[in-house]
């Protein structure tokens, strides 16, 4: 078997090379990658309890930052290692990481390479954040005793066609892992379909209704501030958006500015390599355009449309915004974005008809009137219009937003609760 997951291993990459190569997707960590971990961490590992916990990227290791406090209170004799595949989830958490710990790129799942990190790390537990089944880093681990659990589990309806296609070698996966914590009871239902023995599997909830952020009364007067943005004048802020979905957005704007002067606009693409395009696609438009880095050092106007250029900001401009379009939902492809991140804020939360990711969060969110969605372009312009002319709308969309979050929060306590009766 581990012959076979080596091969379709080395045959993904080389059909996945072409792109990781144009993208730059990986031109950080290439020595973890294969493996070479650094003295600091290796040392870190030697002779101390440690707890794995992995995330692939900034989202996974955001709900990574509610559990690692919690571990460290519970676990106190233990030590946390946090690893990743992108650059935004290794920045993350090394936010998180305290000076006694550290973070490294997850090594490419070939077994040689795997087995070499599993031998140097010698994790006690293992946590894997949503649905990361690496076959050969899971056999590494189970053939050295550690501890595997899978946290804030979910399965897309793409990942579970694919995943039942190859349901041997899935459920070989599964039975190596000792907790499958998953987020909803569809995600649990499909989990124990592939194979998952049902003593191990329990429904959590989703870690990410847990986040929080701290006084954002003075989060939204420094944003403000910062755009200046008058109290009166109303800022909409698209989050996490996508390329196909920024053009529709920016129409709306467009038609909306011409009826509403006091409305204010800022784009947060998804990735913030694609500032740049943004901003030629804005000028195409008639905007003028102020990357967030360098609005100290613009001339701003009324016009002026904002790009988010920084990481770990979105969150902060949430809570100086007045509307919010959840991103990644009016392209099909993407599946959406966090919509917990604005409704944790009471802010009036709009997202397309694509939020595969997140579909049982927006049922919840729509069965508690929390939030609007929309289908195309002019259903946007609507809702935003809708929430323009009824400032009442605004205030009670959001208070239920954030009604629903309080509903739906506690997962990281059931999370830590589960592990801890485990390793008894």
């Amino acid at each position: 078997m581990r012959l076979l997951f080596n091969l379709v291993f080395v045959i993904f990459a080389i059909f996945y090379l072409p792109y990781l190569v144009i993208t730059r997707r990986y031109r950080y960590g290439m020595a973890n990658r294969f493996g070479f971990l650094s003295e600091r961490l290796r040392s870190i590992s030697s002779g101390r309890k440690i707890i794995w916990i992995h995330a692939v990227s900034f989202g996974e290791m955001k709900a990574a930052s509610i559990l690692a406090p919690l571990l460290r209170r519970t676990f106190p004799q233990h030590t946390l290692l946090f690893s990743s595949v992108t650059h935004t989830g290794n920045k993350v958490a090394r936010a998180i990481a305290t000076a006694e710990e550290d973070v490294f790129y997850l090594p490419f799942d070939i077994s040689f390479i795997t087995d070499k990190v599993v031998r140097t790390i010698k994790p006690a537990l293992f946590l894997s954040l949503e649905a990361e089944l690496w076959p050969n880093l899971i056999d590494s681990l189970y053939r050295c005793n550690a501890t595997i659990v899978l946290v804030n589990g979910r399965i897309s309806n793409r990942s579970y066609r694919g995943y039942k296609k190859i349901g041997f070698i899935i459920s070989s996966i599964l039975s190596k892992i000792s907790l499958i914590l998953m987020q909803s009871e569809q995600d649990a239902a499909r989990v124990l379909t592939l194979g998952a023995p049902k003593e191990k599997v329990f429904v959590t909830g989703n870690l990410k209704f847990d986040l929080s952020l701290t006084d954002p009364e003075s989060k939204r007067r420094e944003v403000r501030e910062r755009l200046r943005i008058r109290d009166e004048e109303i800022l909409l802020t698209a989050g996490s958006t996508n390329k196909g979905e920024e053009e529709q957005l920016i129409d709306c704007f467009s038609r909306l500015k011409k009826d509403y002067s006091g409305l204010r606009f800022l784009i947060a693409p998804r990735h913030i390599e694609r500032t740049q395009e943004l901003k030629q696609l804005l000028t195409r438009k008639g905007f003028k355009s102020v990357r967030f880095s360098q609005i100290d050092n613009s001339q701003l106007t009324d016009e002026c449309v904002f790009m988010l250029d920084t990481l770990g900001d979105l969150k902060m401009i949430y809570s100086g915004s007045d509307i919010v379009f959840v991103g990644g939902s009016l392209v099909k492809k993407r599946g959406g974005q966090n919509p917990i991140e604005p409704a944790s804020l009471s802010k009036p939360v709009i997202m397309g008809k694509f939020m595969a990711n997140y579909q049982d969060a927006v049922m919840s969110f729509l069965e508690n009137h929390a939030a609007i969605q929309v289908g195309n372009k002019d259903e946007l312009y609507s809702a935003i219009k809708l929430l323009l002319d009824n400032p009442k709308e605004r205030k009670r969309l959001g208070i239920n937003a954030k009604d629903t979050v309080a509903k739906n929060s506690g997962s990281s306590r059931r999370t830590i609760e589960l592990i801890r009766n485990l390793l008894k």
